[in-house]
Parts: C-alpha cells; structure tokens; sequence
C-alpha cells in the first residue's frame, strides 16, 4: 500500500485499540527548515496535552516487512512512553508575569525558515535567526515547549526586546552548557556500537545543552566563546553540525584562512549525512579571541 493508504490503515486499526473517550486524529505538522511530517495525536478527555508520534518511520518498517499489527501495538506503546502524567499548566499563556520565567531562545537557519519568521518574533544572529518558545518541561528523552507567536506579544502586550533579554536570562539556567571532548563521545558511542576508536581523534568539542536537544543555542549564552577562548589560549573554528550542538576546534589565528575549507566539511555533512530540519547552517564560522568578534566566510562575487 502506499503511504496515504497507510495512514487510513493505522487509524482504523488503532481506532478499535483505543480506550472509549479517546479521540484519534493525523495532523501535518511544519518542523524546522520547513518540513512537514503527519503526526498521529492520541487525545485523552482529562489530558490537555499530548505527544505527537510521527507515522513516516513507521511507514518505512512496514516497506521493510514489519506487520501492521506490531507496528500498531509499537506505536501505542511509544504514546504511553511519552503521554504526560498530568495536565501542563497552561494559564500562564494569558499571565505574562508567570509566562516570562519560562521563555527560552533557539537558534534556527534564517534562509530555511522564510514562512515560520513572518509569524513569530525573531532576530538575525550572523546567517541565522534567534526565536522564542515556552519551555513547559525539559528532561533527558523529551521536551514539551510552546512556539512563542507574534499574537502572544499582543496578548501580553510586551516587545521581541523583552522576550530577547528574558531569553538571553532563562535559557542558560534551564538549559545548561555542557563541552565535551569528541574523544569522549566517541567513547561513550563505543559502548553501543561497539566500533574500534581512532588512534588519533581530532582534537575537536562539543558544545551544545546538558539536555543535547536544540544544544546550537548555547553560542548565544553570554560570554560562552570568550571563556572557551581564554580556556585554551586560542581562537576558535564553530562547525555547526546540527541544531543540537556545534562543534569547537581551538586554533592559530592563521587558520581562519581555511574557514572556506570548513565550510565545505559542513555542507558536505549536511547534505549527506542530516535530516533537513536538523540543519542549522551551511557556514563555519571564526571567533577571534583578541576582538570577540564572531565571523563567517564572505560570500564570493561571481559577476
């Protein structure tokens, strides 16, 4: 069957699994960069709030042979993993003064997100975009977080400036900084894939959140690269690997002739090696210990 045969399938299925009360509904969702995936939403009578389970892996187990029985009950089982165990507490939508201690900040790809920036506040960060969410719970597989739109600044009746330096406050404390040597995370990735280590791992870090989910924000934390940079004595080449985290390299300021070089290695991962909405930026960029200005490759003139 194909995939819109797939969907009328699984919600047929699952609509004689459910308990009585529970309304089933597949809605399209636009994730970052603008992609679009159909999420499957399970909505209990006494829950406001509930995960969204995405069908498209599922769908590609069923082309690989997986029956619709056991993908039905994995799904299912997936939505009681991740179903709250109590109601979120909303209210604070229409109390900014409650709402306030909650706003947090994201980085996202300013050229990817053309259609999200004309309905939400945001501000430009180099080649990308600062925006705005209510963080409504942060833990170790999940986060539930609300989109902060432009219509909450009128419901608040506060300013993109307000939210910007709440954000530039909230978000370090609810969402630590964590670096990380990659010969440690090759490490701990040893431990499940069981893969030999290289002898000579490239003396790179990661910086992202102790959560390392939407981790890229952590460059907007005051006074990160200056204390990395005085940290090792060097300038500082950022390869943003994904949304999650960013990749640190200590180096001479002689190397930010190579930033055309780096910025190659990241397009090249980005195109073969993330998901769209996992991509921050197609740049590298270069921090100058000595200026504390932070730099991306000047686009060349072809004309």
């Amino acid at each position: 069957m194909n995939y819109q045969e797939f969907l009328t399938t699984i919600r047929t299925q699952l609509s004689l699994r459910i308990e009585t009360g529970v309304t089933l509904d597949i809605r399209s969702f636009t994730k970052n960069n603008g992609t679009h995936y159909d999420g499957l939403v399970l909505l209990h009578p006494k829950k406001n709030v509930s995960p969204a389970i995405y069908l498209m892996p599922y769908y590609h187990r069923y082309l690989e042979g997986v029956c619709l029985e056991e993908i039905c009950e994995d799904i299912l089982h997936t939505y009681q993993a991740h179903a709250p165990e109590k109601n979120f507490d909303t209210s604070y939508f229409t109390d900014f003064s409650r709402a306030s201690e909650h706003i947090v900040m994201r980085l996202v790809s300013f050229e990817k997100n053309q259609e999200l920036l004309k309905e939400v506040p945001f501000f430009r960060y180099q080649d990308l975009a600062v925006i705005f969410y209510c963080l409504l719970h942060a833990g170790a597989e999940n986060q539930a977080n609300i989109l902060i739109h432009n219509h909450h600044l009128n419901l608040w009746k506060t300013d993109k400036e307000t939210l910007y330096r709440l954000a530039k406050k909230n978000t370090p404390q609810l969402l630590p900084p964590q670096l990380t040597p990659m010969s440690s995370l090759l490490k701990e990735m040893q431990l499940v894939a069981e893969t030999p280590l290289p002898e000579a791992a490239p003396p790179l870090y990661v910086l992202t959140n102790t959560y390392r989910t939407n981790g890229a924000t952590v460059l907007l934390y005051d006074d990160i690269l200056k204390e990395l940079s005085d940290l090792f004595e060097k300038d500082l080449i950022i390869l943003p690997s994904s949304i999650h985290e960013v990749l640190i390299l200590a180096t001479d300021e002689n190397d930010r002739q190579n930033l055309d070089h780096y910025t190659a290695m990241v397009k090249e991962v980005n195109a073969s090696q993330l998901q769209d909405e996992e991509i921050l930026s197609d740049h590298a960029y270069y921090y100058c210990r000595h200026s504390h200005l932070l730099t991306m490759p000047q686009p060349v003139c072809t004309s």
